[in-house]
């Protein structure tokens, strides 16, 4: 195999390895999806829950003062049926500040009660909508786990067919020449580029007049001094029209 063929078979090569770049870069991001989703659903869960607890703390609040306020007025009650039967001014004064100090009571945990339930109304539709919300989490996240797994599945059956192919293509490559852009490849893309007006196209690089002119025949592995990139000529790889830019007779 002449070394036209073999920087053909490096270019086809690159070319197989940006799409594995693209694709491999792709498996890692769409997981990441998924993490951010369930890191929102903890964090709102989290919210769920200690809204929860508050208003279950304060629904046994409510519950305590609804007790509270029963015994209060069945204590109104009381009095008011003692006070009928009572005869002593006495002790009808007594009953009488009782009864008052009773309907004080009363009165003021009738409107602390009245804040509370309104108060607790409004907790109970903030966190029936967070519900809701966490719900609408959950199933977009088990739809886009069903997606992006299916995604994925679609991606890894596109690697194994670019890494076969990949494999394929580059039967014949020199072992030296293999390994050269295998060591290469694995620190930077691209690591095979055109020389154009006397420069190496991955660095920029001048190239020396004589490496430069030695491009315009492809009868050797070329390298970029300054890059250690595999450097060619267009031109001369596909045998297409030098036109002006020949090499130096």
């Amino acid at each position: 195999m002449d070394v036209k063929q073999q920087i053909q078979i490096l270019i086809g090569l690159q070319d197989y390895d940006a799409q594995l770049i693209e694709r491999t870069k792709r498996l890692k991001e769409l997981p990441e999806r998924l993490r951010e989703m369930r890191n929102d659903i903890q964090q709102l869960e989290s919210v769920v829950e200690l809204e929860r607890e508050e208003l279950d703390q304060q629904d046994r609040w409510k519950a305590e003062k609804e007790e509270e306020h029963s015994f209060l007025d069945a204590q109104i009650s009381r009095i008011r049926q003692q006070m009928q039967g009572v005869r002593a001014h006495k002790e009808a004064m007594a009953l009488q500040r009782q009864l008052e100090l009773n309907r004080k009571q009363f009165s003021d945990l009738e409107e602390e009660l009245l804040q509370a339930v309104e108060a607790l109304e409004q907790r109970h539709s903030a966190v029936e909508e967070h519900e809701a919300s966490l719900k609408k989490l959950k199933d977009q996240l088990a739809a886009e786990e069903l997606e992006i797994k299916s995604e994925m599945e679609t991606i890894q059956g596109e690697v194994t067919r670019i890494t076969e192919e990949r494999n394929t293509k580059s039967v014949g490559l020199e072992d030296k020449v293999r390994k050269h852009y295998e060591a290469l490849a694995s620190r930077r893309h691209p690591s095979v580029v055109e020389a154009i007006d006397g420069r190496c196209t991955g660095c920029n690089m001048a190239l020396l007049p004589q490496l430069y002119n030695t491009l315009f025949y492809a009868n050797s592995i070329e390298v970029c001094p300054q890059c250690n990139r595999v450097i060619y000529l267009r031109s001369a790889v596909f045998d297409e029209d030098q036109g002006s830019e020949g090499a130096d007779e």
